[in-house]
């Protein structure tokens, strides 16, 4: 076998052994990553590395990691002589962060696995070359909160070098499979879906670095594969999700100054591949004071009557929906005087209201949160009697604002 083919088996090796085994990591968040045992010999990188990359989920966003890894490489290998199967152990802690995100979209275990890139210099490949490989994770439950450990496998076949030199795998960027499952055991429903994840800037990529040399070098000895590995599972589609919430809070009114409650319920169905969601809004009939020209007090009844279906996106752990509703206002009165109302009473054209969660913060479906509208506009009003013009005045236009939250319906 020729020089360059060895060195070629020997990227793959450690692309296999190292790289992928950081990028079933990555997949699963931040935290704190504590070693796995150490192997019978010291590999070619002194101690175990910690890597940190940045992994982007579906619907929840990124999440970052830490992970430690050990490998069975060799220090030191004898030219022409063949290292063995190559193995990689891990064990990583995944963030509360990274546990909430995984509860939001129903998961309670985690499996998979990854395919990770490396790129390897040594002799006959100055300019170094990419590898891709694979990897698996052991299969593990999800807590309800806090941190939690998953541990990981990889291995490699055997690799050799016609000459002596030095060696260095670094490691790259990667993309991971994984599937989520409900508490039940049946696949959650993002299905299987991939999670790009980039390794952080400003860090030393090096997992294994060492020398081949004159003379055959002790080895370690083999140890016994997990049973999780390789990972055998099949590929599965995505579904829906479905969250339900109680909605309470307020709508400023701009044109007559005044301030209406809200109180009423929004239930959804998150597509688990593309985070489009759908769903239906219903708001009960509310009573506030209204202020025409400045200082007359009107009592007004208001109603939202929605058009068709809420719609909008669950991406990067925010929410946006959209619903389009007629402003209806069935009683206009001033002190206990009728100015006008009736059941036709209505916006002439329905208003569509851009509603969003916090900007920059998680929402989390299973605990809720803040629920705005920065603006919608309220079109002239009709069918409100002798005085609709007058009164159309002092309701219509922007400037429109809501201030709600969304708690989790029981």
């Amino acid at each position: 076998m020729s020089s360059k083919s060895r060195a070629l088996r020997k990227g793959a090796a450690i692309g296999a052994s190292a790289g992928v085994v950081v990028g079933l990591a990555g997949a699963l968040g931040a935290g704190t990553a504590s070693a796995a045992p150490a192997s019978p010999a010291r590999p070619m990188l002194a101690g175990t590395h910690t890597f940190n990359y940045t992994c982007t989920y579906p619907l929840i966003g990124k999440r970052p990691l830490k992970v430690a890894i050990d490998t069975n490489i060799p220090e030191k290998l004898g030219v022409s002589q063949n290292t063995g199967k190559i193995q990689v152990s891990w064990t990583a802690t995944l963030g509360d962060d990274t546990t909430s995100g995984l509860n939001a979209v129903d998961g309670a275990s985690i499996e998979g696995s990854a395919e990770a890139k490396a790129q390897v210099v040594g002799p006959g490949y100055p300019n170094g070359v990419n590898v891709s490989t694979k990897n698996a994770l052991q299969p593990t439950p999800i807590p309800s909160s806090g941190s939690f450990q998953i541990k990981g496998y990889g291995e490699a076949p055997g690799i050799s070098f016609d000459s002596a030199g030095q060696v260095t795998a670094k490691l790259g960027d990667m993309n991971l499979n994984v599937l989520l499952k409900k508490k039940d055991g049946t696949p959650g429903a993002l299905g299987t879906f991939k999670a790009p994840c980039t390794m952080d800037a400003g860090q030393d990529a090096t997992v294994a670095s060492g020398q081949v040399v004159d003379g055959d070098q002790t080895l370690p000895t083999p140890v016994t594969p997990p049973s999780y590995f390789p990972y055998t599972g099949a590929p599965v589609s995505p579904g829906q999700l479905s969250y339900a919430f109680n909605l309470k809070g307020s709508s400023f009114i701009k044109s007559p100054n005044g301030t209406m409650p809200l109180d009423g319920s929004i239930g959804v169905k998150v597509d688990g591949a593309t985070g489009a969601i759908t769903g239906d809004l219903t708001l009960k009939k509310a009573t506030g004071k209204m202020n025409i020209l400045g200082f007359l007090p009107v009592d007004a009844t208001v109603d939202f009557a929605q058009v068709g279906q809420t719609v909008g996106t669950y991406a990067n752990g925010e929410i946006k929906t959209t619903s389009t509703m007629y402003i209806k206002l069935p009683v206009m009165s001033l002190m206990g005087i009728p100015l006008g109302g009736g059941d036709q009473c209505q916006s002439s054209k329905p208003s569509a209201i851009d509603m969003f969660s916090t900007p920059g913060q998680f929402f989390d479906p299973k605990k809720g949160g803040p629920y705005k509208a920065s603006n919608y506009v309220i079109s002239d009003i009709v069918n409100c009697g002798p005085l609709n013009g007058i009164l159309s005045i002092f309701t219509a236009g922007s400037g429109n604002t809501i201030d709600a939250n969304l708690t989790p319906s029981a």
